[in-house]
């Protein structure tokens, strides 16, 4: 030990030493223009950098890998809550108005995510910003009982919203919870104490690994060093619940159908969600092909389905959850709309499309790589792929290497996915329909 100091001690003093604990893990070219590389700073902590000079500013969002669906059942809530305080402490709204900024902050599934926006020089305040979420979040009886009427407000508009609703319900199903919620109950939202905020806090949310993404007008060995040295406690790493050990939390819910019934609906609903691997998988950028050949304006599944007026309101989405992803179709339907009748249709479809022409292909690809390559000139969108891919997949840059699997996707990929992930017994189906006065 007596050893180690002393070498430590001397690199550090020395002209040629550095006492830096970042490295860099790799670099992926997205443009002739723009190239993505990332750090790790410490063993909680990574960063991506884009460097953009287009504009003389800087987006800075920082990701942790913890979401709604890390929360136990029943206890779903906190994170969200700690999303509101952190996103307050030190009167952030004030200092960053002032400063020419922009802020936000949000919580998903997978991760909880706080955003900056300024211009070039204030990147140091950016740091001290974070820092201080990170380090210093007050949690008191004050700020509580203030973001509480926040909260359960936000909450009801969101129990108004019935397509919110029936999502949670899907989600719920995925994750084997009941009563999923990201806000969580009125019931559990009143009852939050400031000593079991302060808690998880400390000992869940703090203690997850992080991603730090950074695209703009920056000097990368600046921002390299301000993080060195503002993030070098080393917080020890650990979860305070038990995160599921399958790749899909729910099992036992594919293959299986469920109906769920309301008094008062103006549609019905529809939603069949396979089961599909992330986006570090090959066959993922397969499934985002295909998903843009089912979502097309003309001659597609959404045409159809729309334009035959089964559906008000259809599309085809890919979501993303820790370690594999969901292809899903999502429908509003009139109260008159066989769910059978859909899912007929959907089985139609995909059957045309196991004899895809080259010419339907190459155009769905060059649609798809254009949507992406356009995103990444849209620097929170850029910052938001690779946090996404980061609590995905725990690798930022999977999202620009997908570029390379998508143009490798031939005809035969189409029909083998199709067979492969698309099936009736790798799904979960469920419908949202009106009560009937005799149930």
């Amino acid at each position: 030990m007596k050893t180690y100091a002393i070498i430590s001690f001397l690199v550090c003093i020395l002209p040629t030493g550095t006492c830096t604990g970042y490295q860099l893990i790799g670099t992926e070219k997205l443009s002739e223009e723009l190239v993505a590389q990332h750090y790790t700073i410490s063993s909680n902590l990574d960063a991506v950098i884009v460097v953009d000079r287009t504009t003389p500013t800087f987006e800075y969002q920082t990701f942790y890998c913890a979401g709604s669906a890390d929360e136990v059942e029943g206890q779903q809530g906190r994170l969200h809550f700690l999303e509101h305080l952190m996103s307050g402490t030190g009167g952030h709204d004030q200092i960053v108005l002032a400063n020419g900024g922009q802020k936000n902050a949000s919580t998903s599934d997978i991760f909880t995510r706080f955003t900056l926006r300024f211009p070039k020089d204030k990147f140091d305040l950016a740091v001290e910003i974070d820092s201080k979420r990170f380090y210093n979040t007050v949690i008191n009886e004050e700020v509580i009982k203030k973001e509480k009427k926040i909260i359960l407000t936000e909450r009801s508009r969101g129990q108004a919203n019935l397509t919110r609703r029936f999502g949670s319900f899907f989600i719920g199903l995925v994750y084997k919870k009941r009563n999923y919620t990201g806000i969580g109950t009125e019931d559990f939202i009143q009852q939050l104490e400031p000593d079991d905020l302060k808690n998880y806090y400390e000992n869940f949310l703090r203690r997850q690994k992080r991603l730090i993404v950074i695209v703009g007008d920056v000097d990368v060995d600046h921002v390299l060093t301000k993080l060195d040295k503002t993030y070098n406690e080393q917080i020890p790493r650990g979860l305070s619940i038990e995160l599921p050990t399958s790749p899909f939390p729910n099992p036992e819910a594919l293959g299986k159908k469920f109906r769920i019934t309301s008094k008062s609906l103006n549609v019905s609903k529809f939603r069949k969600g396979w089961y599909t691997p992330n986006l570090g998988h090959r066959d993922y950028a397969g499934l985002l092909v295909l998903t843009t050949i089912l979502n097309q304006n003309a001659n597609s599944l959404r045409s159809g389905i729309v334009d035959s007026g089964l559906a008000r309101i259809f599309g085809v989405e890919l979501s993303h959850h820790k370690g594999f992803s969901l292809m899903s179709c999502v429908a509003d339907l009139p109260h008159d709309t066989s769910f059978d009748a859909v899912q007929a249709i959907i089985r139609v479809e995909l059957e045309k499309l196991r004899s895809i022409s080259d010419y339907k292909l190459n155009g769905a690809r060059n649609e798809l790589l254009y949507d992406m390559y356009s995103k990444f000139y849209d620097r929170s969108s850029l910052a938001y792929s690779f946090g996404r891919a980061f609590a995905h997949a725990n690798d930022p840059l999977l999202h620009p290497k997908l570029f390379q699997n998508i143009k490798s996707i031939h005809k035969e990929d189409i029909s083998r996915i199709i067979d492969l992930y698309l099936t009736d017994d790798n799904s979960i189906t469920v419908y949202l329909t009106l009560k009937k006065t005799n149930e």
